[in-house]
């Protein structure tokens, strides 16, 4: 009973299939105050939401059924997630994209600025806060942004100075933000581009596509820096570069005779280091989080999954938490919690479990036991 409450609480159906999701920036609905005379004056930033890191953050989700007469809304919506309490809110305001599902979108790292990717052009939208917290589309015009055609990946640079995208035509794109300055144009990248992750100090791109080898890329020299093969029979998903700033790794997912795996990359030698099965099931969605330590894999039977990204060891996972195909997953900016969504319409928030300190104690305490029972038993008694 307790666990189905639980599950509840951090779950929630919405009325249209998700296709993308993200974590956005903090922001707090302005209070309106009253002066001396009576009349209503706009305050500063109130404290009506806290921070994300504090207990409260706000997701966005994006999805639809395409052509009206599907009868499902085309739209994004915006929700918030409790920490403390660990609860995720129906929808507090939608905004609808019309005839074209939002498929992808990105939140920039330092503004309240989202890109989102629909069929025929990529959209600015803001999270507004001047009375109450919600999506608006934004004033501000991005005219290279139009007419680029439907985009199966968008991402931000960590400091928020870049946008790259890639689409289904394989065309490969990184402008400079906000000017939108061309940086990197390659079309025929991949036969289409499957996902795209910029280096930690943003001086590199890695791409992966539908096949072929994994491709990274130098945006200074505008030119490739090498091509990474897939094990032979396999084919190659979703790709990250490590996060703490120490260790020059990159992740990418691969399916092997429809079974899921992650191999780790030496980004100074360009040699494969480890590599591990993870799942019977391909991955149908990867993420990794801010501080590097773990990585976080969705199937396409719906089962979640968050790994060592030191060892690709399993440290926790989530057995049917979506009933099909995980669409889209990202960890929270404090990396306390993982976002999902699915075709299904749902969403949920799996909060990280923390391994005690003790733990790794209790471990180093049975084998010195086993140790001294050992030697008591070969020495001590013969």
């Amino acid at each position: 009973m307790t666990k189905r409450k639980k599950y509840l609480t951090c779950s929630r159906k919405y009325d249209l299939p998700l296709f993308c999701a993200a974590w956005t920036a903090a922001v707090n609905p302005k209070l309106q105050s009253k002066n001396e005379d009576g009349a209503e004056v706009e305050g500063e930033v109130g404290d009506t939401s806290a921070p994300v890191g504090a207990g409260v953050g706000h997701v966005v989700f994006g999805g639809g059924g395409g052509d009206r007469k599907t009868g499902l809304q085309n739209k994004l919506l915006l929700a918030h997630y409790d920490f403390s309490s660990d609860v995720l809110s129906e929808a507090i305001h939608t905004l609808s994209t019309d005839d074209d599902p939002p498929y992808r979108l990105a939140v920039h790292p330092g503004s309240n600025e989202i890109v989102c990717s629909i069929s025929k052009d990529c959209r600015l939208v803001e999270l507004s806060a001047e009375e109450e917290v919600k999506l608006e589309v934004s004033k501000r015009v991005v005219h290279p942004l139009q007419d680029v055609g439907e985009q199966n990946c968008l991402v931000f640079s960590r400091d928020g100075t870049r946008l790259a995208m890639g689409g289904v035509d394989g065309r490969l794109r990184v402008f400079e933000w906000p000017s939108l300055k061309l940086v990197l144009d390659k079309a025929g990248a991949h036969t289409e581009v499957k996902d795209i992750d910029f280096r930690l100090d943003g001086s590199m791109l890695v791409t992966t596509g539908d096949d072929g080898p994994c491709r990274v890329w130098d945006l200074a020299k505008e030119s490739l820096v090498t091509s990474l093969p897939p094990s032979k029979g396999g084919t190659l998903g979703f790709c990250r570069f490590s996060r703490d700033g120490t260790k020059p790794f990159l992740f990418i997912t691969m399916r092997e005779a429809d079974r899921g795996a992650i191999s780790i990359w030496n980004t100074t030698t360009w040699k494969k280091t480890r590599s591990r099965r993870l799942s019977e099931d391909p991955i149908s969605a990867f993420s990794i989080s801010p501080d590097g330590r773990f990585l976080a894999i969705g199937t396409s039977e719906g089962d979640i999954k968050v790994v060592s990204a030191y060892n690709l060891a399993v440290i926790q996972q989530v057995r049917n938490a979506h009933m099909v195909f995980v669409t889209s997953m990202e960890f929270s900016p404090n990396g306390r919690a993982l976002l999902s969504v699915s075709g299904d319409s749902s969403a949920r928030i799996t909060v990280i479990a923390e391994r005690s300190k003790g733990q790794g104690w209790g471990v180093y305490l049975l084998i010195l036991l086993v140790l001294l029972v050992s030697y008591y038993w070969l020495f001590v008694r013969i």
